[in-house]
Protein backbone atom coordinates (compact mmCIF):
# COMPACT_ATOMS: atom_id res chain seq x y z
CA UNK A 1 0.00 0.00 0.00
CA UNK A 2 1.62 3.63 -0.77
CA UNK A 3 1.63 5.84 1.88
CA UNK A 4 2.98 9.19 0.14
CA UNK A 5 -0.01 10.89 -0.32
CA UNK A 6 -1.15 10.28 3.25
CA UNK A 7 1.85 11.07 4.77
CA UNK A 8 1.53 14.77 3.02
CA UNK A 9 -2.30 15.04 3.89
CA UNK A 10 -0.90 14.40 7.37
CA UNK A 11 1.02 17.45 7.31
CA UNK A 12 -1.52 19.72 5.49
CA UNK A 13 -3.23 18.72 9.14
CA UNK A 14 -0.94 20.03 10.79
CA UNK A 15 -0.73 22.44 9.45
CA UNK A 16 -4.58 23.51 9.38
CA UNK A 17 -5.39 26.69 11.51
CA UNK A 18 -9.19 25.83 10.63
CA UNK A 19 -9.76 23.33 13.13
CA UNK A 20 -8.51 20.52 10.19
CA UNK A 21 -12.06 19.46 9.78
CA UNK A 22 -11.84 19.68 6.08
CA UNK A 23 -8.45 18.12 5.85
CA UNK A 24 -9.08 15.32 8.01
CA UNK A 25 -12.23 14.64 6.48
CA UNK A 26 -10.25 14.61 3.12
CA UNK A 27 -7.77 11.86 4.20
CA UNK A 28 -10.61 9.69 5.36
CA UNK A 29 -12.18 9.96 2.39
CA UNK A 30 -8.80 8.93 0.69
CA UNK A 31 -8.91 5.87 2.78
CA UNK A 32 -12.78 5.07 2.13
CA UNK A 33 -11.65 5.03 -1.51
CA UNK A 34 -8.39 3.29 -1.68
CA UNK A 35 -8.88 -0.32 -2.50
CA UNK A 36 -5.28 -1.24 -0.96
CA UNK A 37 -6.26 -0.52 2.08
CA UNK A 38 -10.21 -1.43 2.38
CA UNK A 39 -11.89 -4.47 1.56
CA UNK A 40 -14.57 -5.51 -0.14
CA UNK A 41 -16.80 -4.56 3.43
CA UNK A 42 -15.46 -1.39 3.35
CA UNK A 43 -13.31 -2.33 6.77
CA UNK A 44 -9.79 -1.57 7.08
CA UNK A 45 -7.70 -4.50 5.63
CA UNK A 46 -5.20 -6.05 8.14
CA UNK A 47 -2.18 -4.67 8.93
CA UNK A 48 -3.33 -0.87 7.19
CA UNK A 49 -3.83 0.81 10.71
CA UNK A 50 -0.28 -0.26 11.21
CA UNK A 51 1.63 1.24 7.99
CA UNK A 52 0.00 4.46 8.35
CA UNK A 53 0.81 5.19 11.92
CA UNK A 54 4.04 4.15 11.25
CA UNK A 55 4.37 6.60 7.79
CA UNK A 56 2.65 9.48 9.85
CA UNK A 57 5.87 9.28 12.49
CA UNK A 58 6.34 10.75 15.56
CA UNK A 59 6.45 13.98 16.99
CA UNK A 60 9.12 16.00 19.05
CA UNK A 61 7.88 14.25 22.35
CA UNK A 62 8.46 10.76 20.44
CA UNK A 63 4.82 9.90 20.13
CA UNK A 64 3.11 8.94 17.24
CA UNK A 65 1.34 11.62 15.67
CA UNK A 66 -1.46 9.21 14.44
CA UNK A 67 -3.23 6.41 16.47
CA UNK A 68 -5.83 4.03 15.26
CA UNK A 69 -8.78 5.59 17.31
CA UNK A 70 -8.45 8.55 15.18
CA UNK A 71 -7.97 6.20 11.73
CA UNK A 72 -11.55 5.52 12.71
CA UNK A 73 -12.58 9.02 13.64
CA UNK A 74 -11.57 9.98 9.88
CA UNK A 75 -13.44 6.57 8.36
CA UNK A 76 -16.48 7.82 10.04
CA UNK A 77 -16.46 11.24 9.13
CA UNK A 78 -15.65 10.29 5.26
CA UNK A 79 -18.57 8.29 5.69
CA UNK A 80 -21.27 10.67 7.52
CA UNK A 81 -20.19 13.23 4.47
CA UNK A 82 -19.72 12.12 1.07
CA UNK A 83 -20.77 15.74 -0.39
CA UNK A 84 -18.95 19.36 -0.47
CA UNK A 85 -22.50 20.35 1.01
CA UNK A 86 -22.53 18.23 3.40
CA UNK A 87 -18.85 19.23 5.00
CA UNK A 88 -19.72 22.76 4.39
CA UNK A 89 -22.73 22.21 6.69
CA UNK A 90 -20.37 20.37 9.53
CA UNK A 91 -17.68 23.37 9.36
CA UNK A 92 -20.82 25.98 9.89
CA UNK A 93 -21.44 23.93 13.00
CA UNK A 94 -18.37 23.00 14.41
CA UNK A 95 -15.08 25.04 14.82
CA UNK A 96 -12.68 22.13 15.72
CA UNK A 97 -12.21 18.92 14.32
CA UNK A 98 -12.77 17.37 18.29
CA UNK A 99 -16.51 19.60 18.36
CA UNK A 100 -17.58 17.54 15.29
CA UNK A 101 -16.29 13.95 16.68
CA UNK A 102 -17.52 14.49 20.08
CA UNK A 103 -20.92 15.57 18.74
CA UNK A 104 -21.08 11.68 16.35
CA UNK A 105 -20.86 13.61 12.87
CA UNK A 106 -24.69 14.30 13.02
CA UNK A 107 -25.80 14.19 9.15
CA UNK A 108 -26.71 17.05 6.89
CA UNK A 109 -28.62 16.63 4.08
CA UNK A 110 -26.77 17.02 0.72
CA UNK A 111 -28.76 18.92 -2.31
CA UNK A 112 -30.35 16.61 -5.01
CA UNK A 113 -27.78 16.28 -7.85
CA UNK A 114 -24.67 17.12 -5.52
CA UNK A 115 -22.02 14.53 -7.04
CA UNK A 116 -19.49 13.19 -4.43
CA UNK A 117 -16.61 15.34 -3.29
CA UNK A 118 -13.26 14.92 -4.85
CA UNK A 119 -10.50 13.53 -2.36
CA UNK A 120 -7.75 14.47 -5.29
CA UNK A 121 -5.30 17.33 -4.93
CA UNK A 122 -5.53 19.50 -7.63
CA UNK A 123 -1.91 17.60 -8.68
CA UNK A 124 -3.55 14.60 -8.97
CA UNK A 125 -6.46 15.73 -10.87
CA UNK A 126 -3.77 17.10 -13.51
CA UNK A 127 -2.25 13.78 -13.66
CA UNK A 128 -4.63 12.00 -13.85
CA UNK A 129 -6.59 14.04 -16.78
CA UNK A 130 -3.18 13.87 -18.94
CA UNK A 131 -3.07 9.82 -18.06
CA UNK A 132 -6.90 10.11 -19.71
CA UNK A 133 -5.55 11.84 -22.33
CA UNK A 134 -3.31 9.33 -23.34
CA UNK A 135 -5.25 6.61 -23.29
CA UNK A 136 -7.76 8.75 -25.39
CA UNK A 137 -3.83 9.19 -28.15
CA UNK A 138 -3.22 5.44 -27.25
CA UNK A 139 0.15 4.27 -29.03
CA UNK A 140 0.39 8.16 -30.40
CA UNK A 141 1.06 9.10 -26.91
CA UNK A 142 4.16 7.04 -26.39
CA UNK A 143 5.98 9.00 -29.56
CA UNK A 144 6.40 11.86 -26.73
CA UNK A 145 7.78 10.43 -23.31
CA UNK A 146 4.93 11.48 -20.91
CA UNK A 147 7.70 12.06 -17.87
CA UNK A 148 8.75 15.30 -20.20
CA UNK A 149 5.33 16.28 -22.03
CA UNK A 150 2.20 17.31 -20.01
CA UNK A 151 -0.40 16.63 -23.11
CA UNK A 152 -2.99 18.94 -20.90
CA UNK A 153 -0.48 21.75 -21.47
CA UNK A 154 2.31 21.15 -23.84
CA UNK A 155 2.56 23.43 -27.01
CA UNK A 156 2.64 21.72 -29.93
CA UNK A 157 6.05 24.21 -30.31
CA UNK A 158 7.75 22.14 -27.77
CA UNK A 159 6.65 18.37 -29.20
CA UNK A 160 7.92 20.07 -32.67
CA UNK A 161 11.35 20.82 -31.12
CA UNK A 162 10.98 17.69 -29.67
CA UNK A 163 10.49 15.95 -32.79
CA UNK A 164 13.34 17.88 -34.50
CA UNK A 165 15.92 17.10 -31.98
CA UNK A 166 14.91 13.52 -32.22
CA UNK A 167 14.99 13.53 -36.31
CA UNK A 168 18.84 14.96 -35.54
CA UNK A 169 20.31 12.66 -33.36
CA UNK A 170 18.92 9.69 -35.36
CA UNK A 171 19.99 11.16 -38.12
CA UNK A 172 23.54 10.81 -36.24
CA UNK A 173 23.00 7.06 -35.48
CA UNK A 174 22.00 6.01 -39.11
CA UNK A 175 25.24 7.52 -39.92
CA UNK A 176 26.95 5.92 -37.38
CA UNK A 177 25.54 2.81 -38.29
CA UNK A 178 26.35 2.74 -41.93
CA UNK A 179 29.88 3.06 -41.15
CA UNK A 180 30.05 0.44 -38.22
CA UNK A 181 28.53 -1.72 -41.11
CA UNK A 182 31.03 -0.65 -43.99
CA UNK A 183 33.38 -1.14 -41.85
CA UNK A 184 32.93 -4.63 -40.67
CA UNK A 185 31.93 -5.66 -44.29
CA UNK A 186 35.33 -4.87 -45.01
CA UNK A 187 37.17 -6.88 -42.37
CA UNK A 188 34.66 -9.88 -43.42
CA UNK A 189 35.68 -9.61 -46.96
CA UNK A 190 39.56 -9.00 -45.49
CA UNK A 191 39.25 -12.98 -44.57
CA UNK A 192 37.37 -14.35 -47.25
CA UNK A 193 34.19 -14.53 -45.22
CA UNK A 194 35.79 -16.14 -42.44
CA UNK A 195 33.69 -15.62 -39.56
CA UNK A 196 35.60 -17.32 -36.79
CA UNK A 197 38.54 -15.25 -37.58
CA UNK A 198 38.99 -12.42 -34.90
CA UNK A 199 38.50 -8.69 -35.20
CA UNK A 200 42.87 -9.00 -34.67
CA UNK A 201 43.72 -10.93 -37.66
CA UNK A 202 40.81 -9.28 -39.62
CA UNK A 203 42.45 -5.72 -38.84
CA UNK A 204 45.87 -7.19 -40.28
CA UNK A 205 44.85 -8.71 -42.90
CA UNK A 206 42.73 -5.50 -43.76
CA UNK A 207 45.90 -3.26 -42.98
CA UNK A 208 48.25 -5.63 -45.25
CA UNK A 209 45.99 -5.64 -48.26
CA UNK A 210 45.51 -1.86 -47.85
CA UNK A 211 49.77 -1.87 -47.90
CA UNK A 212 50.14 -4.40 -50.76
Amino acid sequence: MKTTQYVRQERAISAADSGGIRERWLWGLRLLRDPEAMSSEKSLRHGVADQLIAAAGKDARGRNRLGEQEIQRRLRCARAYKTEAEIRAALTDFGTWDELARAGFPAYEAPEGEPPADHRTEAERERDAARALLDLIGEQGALFPASDFEPTTTPLKDLKAYADEMEELTGRFVERDRKRRAYLDSLIAAVDGDLGATWQEAQERLDSKAAA
